[in-house]
Order: structure tokens, then sequence, then C-alpha cells
């Protein structure tokens, strides 16, 4: 079941963006940002090959990283998931693995696959953003094949779906990995404007279409699709649209790089070289 989502649709706004709480700066090309569960905000920066940690204010913790090929170290990472609350998962591409960290930000391990002991259907040699189910269940974007590929212990091999010859509807540029309250996994893919929606073994469920989709975020079963000039929102219980929020006039939307849902009534939006908090009304 396919539901496209039409634009100018007669929707009435639910609700603001009316404030600017605070945003931090100083990023040379922030490309991604997550959250922890416990208040801390993570964003991702690939010129700098740093993880830079802030808290709830957006005032700077810690940082780490830089370019290279050793443990910890990285070269132009793409994504960065901390929705386990116990790890944050950077997908390293051009060092061809995936490196955990500590929410201190120390190297825990990496996972590495291009090697004779995977099969060829189970390896990714330049992944692309993953995302962590269950504590250690581990889902990565292959990027060369445009699949996803699981890990069931976050080391194991387990399957892989989504491919070229799998896809009910073949990715084009699957760029993010999310996940409901369900265990559902939500591929977005950003040259398709779509969001693919499979179970946690792979099987089909659902896309959901655009004509434009900048950035996607998902906070209590609800996902916000930002689409450069409001988010709309769909509801996962009720699969339905339940309403919109609508965006300041002077907001710049096109400068976004990412966007994380903080709490019910904030989001962060990730910009080149910068950070901010807004405040929903």
């Amino acid at each position: 079941m396919i539901f496209l989502l039409i634009l100018n649709f007669l929707f009435p706004a639910r609700d603001t963006l009316v404030e600017k709480k605070c945003e931090y700066a100083g990023f040379k090309n922030a490309v991604s940002v997550t959250t922890d569960g416990k208040g801390n905000i993570y964003v991702l920066d690939n010129e700098s090959n740093e993880i830079i940690k802030l808290d709830g204010s957006l005032n700077e913790i810690k940082r780490t990283g830089k370019k290279g090929w050793n443990n910890g170290e990285f070269d132009s990472p793409t994504s960065m998931d901390g929705s386990s609350g116990l790890d944050i998962y950077v997908t390293d591409g051009n060092n061809y693995r995936i490196q955990r960290f500590d929410l201190n930000l120390s190297y825990v391990s990496s996972l590495v696959t291009n090697l004779s002991t995977f099969e060829e259907k189970l390896k990714f040699n330049t992944p692309v953003a993953s995302v962590v189910l269950n504590l250690s269940a581990l889902y990565v974007i292959d990027g060369e094949n445009k699949r996803i590929v699981s890990y069931p212990d976050g080391i194991t091999p387990g399957y892989s779906f989504g491919g070229f010859q799998s896809a009910r509807k073949p990715f084009l540029n699957p760029v993010k990995l999310l996940k409901d309250g369900f265990n559902r996994l939500y591929v977005f893919d950003k040259k398709g404007n779509a969001l693919h929606i499979y179970d946690n073994f792979g099987n089909f469920v659902n896309t959901i279409e655009s004509s434009i989709i900048k950035s996607v975020s998902i906070y209590n079963n609800i996902i916000y699709i930002f689409t450069g000039s409001e988010i709309i929102l769909y509801s996962v219980n009720k699969n339905a649209y339940t309403g919109k929020i609508s965006l300041q006039e002077e907001f710049s939307g096109s400068n976004v790089t990412d966007m994380q849902v903080y709490s019910e009534n904030k989001i962060l939006f990730l910009e080149k070289n910068k950070i901010s908090f807004y405040i929903i009304n």
C-alpha cells in the first residue's frame, strides 16, 4: 500500500514554530544530528571529522575525532545514530566501517564487512547510515548496492533486503534509517522523496511519498516530514496524517542538512555551520 503525500491539500496547521530558543555555531560541515534519550545532542561534522556532544541548552560538552583511519578517526563520515540510548554509531564509509562509541565518546569497536568471511549479500563496502533496534540489532544502508543489511547482534550478519533485485520499489539514494515504537524500519530515500517502511525482518510494509522531502524524524510514533517550508505530521498508530507545523516566513529550510525532534515541543534543525532549537507553540 502506497500513501502519496500531496503538499497542497487543505490541512489546517496544528502548530507554528514561533520562537528560536538558542543556537550553537562553529561547525565546518555538519551533516547529522542525533540524541541519546538522556537529553544530550550529538552532531557529526564530516569536514572536521569530529563528533560534537552538546547538552540540552546547546552548550558544548566534548568533541572527538580527526581525519584518519585509526580507531576513533574518520574520513568524511556521513551519518550518526544514538537512538539505542547506550552507544553512538558513526557510518565512516570512506574507511569501509561503522564505528561505535559510548556516550562519553570513547571508542568501543568497529564493524568491517568487506572481508572474505562475509557472504557478498551480507557485506557493505560503503555504509551510508545505520540504526539500532532492540539495543543491539544493527541495520545498515549499503550505499553501493542500495540495500539494507542486518546484523542481529551488531556483529554477525543476518539478512539483506531492499536491493536492486528484491525491493518493491528500488531505492534511488537512501541516506537515513529511522525506527518507530513497533520495531519498524524507515528508509529515507532523498532522491526518491520517499520513506520506505519495513518490519524488522525486512518485509515491505508501505511507502510514504512526497513531491519533496528534505529530512525526516520520528518521535513518539509520529513521523515529522520536513518539506523545506513546513512539517507534515503522520501518526504511525493511526496510519494517517494528523496535521502540519507551519514555519516562520523567515525560516530558510534550504540550508537544513538534518532534523531531529527532541521532545513534543522542541525540534533541532541542523545546518552546515550551526544547530538551532525551535519551540513549537
